[in-house]
């Protein structure tokens, strides 16, 4: 068992797969809201970002997102397709990218990663999504819409999934 837990901390490949696929089922679980679904991708953006190398955690998102847009039903309530990557949903989509390079750079920076470090680091990486987020959808709706519809619905669950996945993972590294 030890060997194949070392194995999976030495295997980039795999990493980069394993967090694909979180993102992948994560997204399926949702509030389909429109135009922009309330998901756990997030979660799994906040795990990858708070736990893989940057190398790693890049690579994960966008094994994740290329594969949704050459069509394959990954993204939320099982779709897929370039036309999802440049709707409405877009901006969220590759904000996951900018947010995992801001959380991983900032934790590589930080001498002592303890669970208030990882709340904090988990917000900043949470406000990245929307900064790129909420503009994309407002070319599609107005500013307006986008803050009513792109942001206000996510701000007490980015809240819960940010303190959940930092207390998860601060009792987890004890």
């Amino acid at each position: 068992m030890q060997l194949a837990v070392q194995y999976l901390r030495n295997s980039s490949t795999l990493l980069t797969i394993i967090g694909a696929c979180l993102l992948f089922l994560c997204a399926q679980i949702s509030v389909p809201l429109e135009p922009v679904p309330v998901t756990l991708q997030t979660v799994a953006v906040l795990i990858i970002g708070l736990t893989f190398n940057k190398a790693e955690a890049l690579k994960s998102v966008w094994l994740y997102l290329a594969l949704g847009a050459l069509g394959l039903p990954v993204f939320a309530n099982f779709m897929g397709g370039f036309s999802i990557l440049v709707g409405p949903r877009g901006g969220f989509l590759f904000g996951f990218m900018a947010s995992i390079w801001v959380m991983c750079t900032v934790r590589e920076r930080l001498a002592k990663v303890a669970t208030k470090e990882l709340l904090l680091i988990g917000l900043i990486g949470s406000a990245v999504v929307y900064m790129l987020g909420v503009p994309w959808l407002s070319m599609f709706i107005g500013w307006k819409a986008a803050f009513a519809a792109g942001f206000m619905p996510f701000i007490l669950p980015g809240l819960v999934k940010s303190v959940i996945v930092a207390a998860a993972l601060g009792y987890l590294r004890r």
